[in-house]
């Protein structure tokens, strides 16, 4: 029976939220919030959806016509600008010397964060993410449902029926609270907070 262990990537492995290096990148110099002034005319922001929407707008601005190979590139373009997690790379390092294979699951494209893998030579086995719709080899500017929270459990289990793998999650380790379903599906599970790492156990 495989082991696995699961991380989330942003402030889980990484300080940082790495989606804006991402637009930056793209997008230029220009201040992001200049490209979301349009969304104030978004009746949804009325509606407690503000994140949704401002994600929705810069994915649209920044990735619409653009080759895929590019997101993988930022990738590998942004890695040395974000700032390790060293308690939590030991560890991955460690589990990976004992065996037990690393995926990473994250909210961040699955293209762009597997360039940041890369580049860092991580022992990393497979990362899952938010997929980018194209058309024609061309980014759209549209994504997939975003893979985040109860999403990222669902795209884990489509991964382990679709290839048949007979595997236990071991350990897991993101953000509370919105990383607790991921979490959940490990024996261990850990949270990260302030960079720093803490054991997860639900309150009685």
């Amino acid at each position: 029976m495989k082991k696995l262990a699961l991380f989330d990537f942003d402030e889980t492995l990484v300080k940082e939220n790495s989606l804006s290096y991402l637009f930056k990148l793209l997008l230029g110099n220009k201040p992001l919030f200049l490209y979301l002034l349009p969304i104030f005319l978004d009746c949804r922001l009325y509606r407690g959806q503000i994140k949704v929407v401002i994600k929705q707008c810069l994915y649209k601005r920044s990735l619409n016509g653009q080759n895929p190979q590019n997101i993988y590139q930022a990738g590998r373009d942004v890695a040395s600008k974000l700032s390790k997690i060293d308690k939590v790379i030991k560890r991955m390092f460690w589990l990976d010397e004992q065996g037990v294979e690393v995926w990473i699951i994250t909210a961040s494209p699955q293209s762009f964060i597997q360039g940041i893998v890369d580049e860092f030579q991580w022992p990393v086995k497979r990362v899952i993410g938010t997929l980018l719709e194209s058309h024609n080899g061309k980014l759209t500017g549209q994504i997939s449902e975003e893979c985040r929270e109860q999403e990222k459990v669902r795209r884990f289990n489509t991964v382990v029926m679709q290839d048949s793998l007979e595997c236990i999650v071991h350990e897991s380790y993101g953000n509370l609270p919105v990383d607790i379903p991921m979490l959940d599906l490990a024996d261990r599970k850990f949270y990260v907070n302030n960079a720093r790492l803490g054991r997860f156990q639900r309150k009685k």
